[in-house]
């Protein structure tokens, strides 16, 4: 019976994990936010932090059942209705963690996002491929994603909310710049988003698998040359 109910609350929890997409291309995940006329936005802001970075320490050095609410609060330096107000579980906690990985709110990481666009849109292409690569293959993905496998069986919701967190943020926030440009405005919504999922598919290969096993991975031309051809094929489909 409590099992059942640890369940029910793990259920009601993910439910809470929703994705909004804005025009800019950044993700904001379930965690609270506050705008940036917000009388303490900066304290906020470094609250959100410090807790962002308690709760991956807890995860990957406890794992995810192991890692508690209160623990995190202690490490962040929080109270515990603080950190409630920032997130509602921890499957919000760690799809944060997971989406973070691409944010660009920043003013640096905004200027290098803005800097990617720019140019050619097969080139556009090509670098978001890289980069995306780069980001899936890196140690704090690849150690998230290892804690995921380890907890599937008993929270698989998890795996969901991770998966939503980084693949489909990706597709989503690309669907989104796409449908902005000329060369897909006669292409139908579902018809876009499609060839997103594609495209981001086709970059995912066997050696993300050697990296997830502790092997060493693609090369960095090798990974130019997918995202290449995943560009091409992407582009050769709407003419």
């Amino acid at each position: 019976m409590r099992e059942l109910r640890r369940q029910r609350t793990h259920r009601q929890c993910y439910n809470t994990i929703t994705y909004i997409i804005v025009s800019n291309s950044r993700v904001k995940r379930s965690m609270r936010q506050w705008s940036d006329n917000h009388p303490k936005v900066k304290l906020l802001t470094r609250k959100r932090a410090a807790i962002l970075d308690a709760a991956q320490e807890a995860f990957l050095q406890l794992g995810y059942e192991g890692a508690s609410m209160e623990g995190i609060a202690n490490a962040a330096g929080v109270s515990i209705m603080t950190l409630y107000r920032h997130a509602k579980c921890k499957e919000t906690l760690f799809a944060a963690i997971i989406a973070n990985v691409c944010d660009h709110s920043s003013e640096e990481k905004q200027a290098e996002l803005d800097e990617m666009m720019r140019g050619p849109l097969k080139d556009v292409l090509v670098r978001a491929g890289v980069v995306f690569q780069e980001k899936l293959a890196g140690p704090q993905i690849m150690s998230l994603l290892r804690v995921v496998i380890t907890e599937i069986r008993r929270f698989p919701n998890l795996a969901e909310a991770v998966y939503d967190a980084y693949f489909v943020a990706w597709s989503t926030n690309l669907d989104g710049f796409l449908a902005q440009k000329d060369e897909f405005k006669g292409v139908a919504p579902k018809t876009r988003k499609k060839l997103c999922e594609a495209f981001f598919s086709r970059l995912v290969g066997t050696d993300a698998i050697r990296v997830l096993l502790g092997m060493k991975g693609a090369s960095a031309a090798e990974r130019l040359e997918r995202a290449r051809v995943a560009a091409e094929e992407l582009l050769a489909e709407v003419g």
